[in-house]
């Protein structure tokens, strides 16, 4: 007996479980109404009664992000485990022309309805002194190496000649202490990040304070992130030279960012200093130089320098050492990518589709949930008053995946708590991370060396 999508399963009792069309307990955050209307938007609901209809696909392909070391048939049969009776059992061929009818349009708008903060006006470690802190930064995704996603994506080229796979390059606005996203681009390898970093300020509102690291130092892009109202605390090269305009008491001193002609006139000021410093349209911003330390397990230590711009310019209502401090966080967005690539999709495994369509699709989907598993982490961090840090991701997916096989919690019930088997999980007190974490120092090196013989240890 055919199970038609949609329809509740009877002998389920009260918590129903709908036929493929399902995501466990994450289908109270990705809900079928939200699904259709991603659907009718796009213009891909079906024209006929198939066994495959269009809202099934889109669950089969976030069911694909979830059981990322799974085939097709494996994807498929961890999403119909729980339903019971005979359901429609498809072949690889059948999910992939379903997968094609949808294409990417419905997962980009489903996506765009959930991105956004997560971190409600009292959680710990999203905000700082009444702003909102977000960082942004960009990484790259290696493909399915195929002509034509090698063609548009391209390939990362380096002295040892071009990479093995095709890969992408995504960036993403990341709220820290929630590590939810709030916006992401990506595109072709080559694509530059302060470019994609322009496209992220169309989700910069007032009352955030952005974090960046040296890849976002231009006046340009400090130029259209400033106008949407946002703070920042960028950092910028050591050897860059600001003209010192004012000297604040803390240390820090005020100067300005501008293009090419003003700088060279701020320049001159400061070598031939005058009562008035010349009239120069930029950002004024106030710079911070700061020594930071780090101290090893063995005890050995290193210090470097630090040098951050910021448009809070108040030393007293924004203390500088607090502010160096801050500057940290912005490694929230590199643990979000550890997150998405890693915890979600698995350590070494490059995305599965071999066209550009669906490399987009599936791209979409890991992103629809893992910003799924961060509200419920954020929601459930909120309700018992811990920081979100402490939310183990690999625990919300691994308890969302059970969720999925058993189809339980596809709907919630009546004046319940939504999602309960998985906020139990990650809040169970051997599941929660420390309060405080140790000192961890990880120096850079190479994760895949080209060659195993390219590196001899002994000489």
């Amino acid at each position: 007996m055919f199970i038609e999508f949609g329809m509740p399963v009877p002998g389920r009792g009260s918590v129903r479980a709908f036929a493929a069309g399902h995501l466990g307990e994450l289908t109270q955050i990705i809900r079928p109404a939200l699904v259709d209307e991603a659907l009718e938007l796009t213009r891909r609901v079906q024209r006929r009664t198939r066994k495959l209809p269009a809202r099934g696909t889109v669950y089969f392909v976030l069911a694909l992000s979830l059981f990322g070391t799974d085939g097709y048939l494996g994807g498929w049969a961890a999403l119909t485990a729980g339903l019971g009776g005979e359901d429609v059992a498809p072949s690889e061929a059948a999910l992939r022309q379903a997968r094609r009818r949808v294409g990417s349009a419905p997962l980009a708008i489903l996506f765009d309805r959930l991105k956004g903060p997560a971190a409600k006006a009292d959680c710990s470690g999203a905000w700082w002194r009444g702003l909102r802190t977000v960082a942004w930064d960009g990484t790259g995704l290696q493909i399915a190496d195929t002509p034509e996603t090698a063609g548009f994506f391209g390939r990362k080229i380096s002295c040892h000649g071009p990479g093995s796979y095709p890969a992408l390059k995504l960036s993403a606005l990341v709220e820290c202490g929630t590590r939810a996203l709030i916006d992401v681009v990506f595109g072709p390898h080559d694509t530059p990040e302060p470019e994609q970093n322009a496209v992220l300020c169309r989700s910069l509102r007032p009352g955030m304070l952005v974090l960046a690291d040296r890849a976002s130092d231009g006046y340009p892009l400090m130029c259209k992130a400033v106008a949407t109202g946002a703070d920042l605390l960028w950092r910028i090269q050591n050897n860059r030279s600001l003209a010192v305009i004012h000297t604040l008491p803390d240390g820090s001193y005020l100067s300005m960012v501008a293009d090419v002609r003003g700088r060279d006139r701020l320049r001159y000021w400061a070598r031939h200093p005058r009562p008035v410093p010349p009239q120069v349209e930029g950002v004024a911003v106030r710079v911070i130089d700061a020594t930071v330390t780090a101290t090893g397990a063995d005890g050995s230590t290193r210090t470097g320098t630090l040098r951050l711009v910021t448009t809070l310019l108040d030393p007293d209502a924004y203390p500088a050492e607090e502010l160096i401090t801050l500057y940290h966080e912005r490694w929230e967005a590199e643990t979000a990518f550890y997150g998405l690539k890693v915890t979600l999709r698995g350590s070494g495994r490059i995305l599965r589709s071999r066209t550009v369509d669906g490399i987009r699709q599936e791209l979409f989907g890991m992103l629809v949930v893992y910003q799924a598993a961060r509200r419920i982490a954020a929601d459930a961090a909120a309700e018992t008053g811990i920081d979100p840090d402490r939310i183990s991701l690999t625990v919300t997916l691994r308890t969302a995946r059970l969720t999925v096989i058993n189809a339980t919690g596809t709907v919630s019930e009546h004046d319940a708590r939504p999602t309960p088997r998985i906020r139990s999980a990650v809040l169970h007190p051997r599941a929660l991370g420390p309060a405080r974490r140790r000192t961890r120092i990880w120096p850079r090196r190479i994760k895949r060396p080209i060659s195993p013989f390219a590196y001899n240890k002994s000489k």
